[in-house]
């Protein structure tokens, strides 16, 4: 008998594997799911999707108008990584996009889903915006605390919370109808 001939040198590279963080975040992300898959509590649009309070073409909607803001006015959480890079020794030049006519297309298209949401009002732009660009949680989908159920318990908590909801909802729905979204995904 002959034996099978092994493979000499490096092992077989796993495949990578997500973090999924320490213990008490994976608690948090499961107490903000409420039932739906925990790792999708890290985007607030991901989780109003799998909880089915928006259609998964609105939270691509809201998606593609995030990465036009970031084109058009820049990145909007500040970091300091790229000044230790370029500060390090040996380090490569920080690649700048310079393709003049996307990043002017991408100005366009982000000043029109802009003018979209201001023509449904301040409140659905404002809220559109804090939910897929600057990935803030709106007050429905926090976790269900003892301390929380008794604010939600007040009715006027119930009237903001539905409200921002529906502004929410209006301002993905007029982003998709903008973009062609809506049509593609029906």
């Amino acid at each position: 008998m002959t034996e099978t001939p092994r493979r000499r040198g490096r092992p077989r590279k796993h495949p990578p594997r997500i973090d999924p963080g320490t213990p008490e975040l994976q608690r948090h992300r499961a107490l903000r799911a409420g039932g739906a898959d925990p790792s999708l509590a890290e985007d607030p649009l991901a989780l109003m999707a799998a909880k089915a309070m928006i259609e998964p073409w609105q939270a691509q909607a809201g998606r593609y108008y995030a990465w036009l803001y970031r084109k058009a006015v820049r990145w909007p959480h500040l970091s300091t990584n790229a000044h230790y890079e370029q500060l390090a020794m040996n380090a490569a030049p920080v690649p700048v996009e310079s393709d003049e006519d996307f990043l002017a297309l991408a100005h366009r298209l982000y000043l029109r889903g802009k003018r979209r949401l201001l023509r449904e009002g301040a409140t659905v732009a404002r809220a559109t915006e804090n939910v897929a660009v600057f990935a803030q949680w709106p007050s429905f989908l926090e976790p269900q605390g003892p301390g929380r159920r008794a604010a939600m318990a007040h009715p006027a908590q119930g009237r903001r919370d539905a409200q921002q909801r529906s502004a929410i909802v209006l301002g993905l729905d007029a982003l998709a109808q903008l973009y062609g979204m809506a049509e593609r995904c029906r």
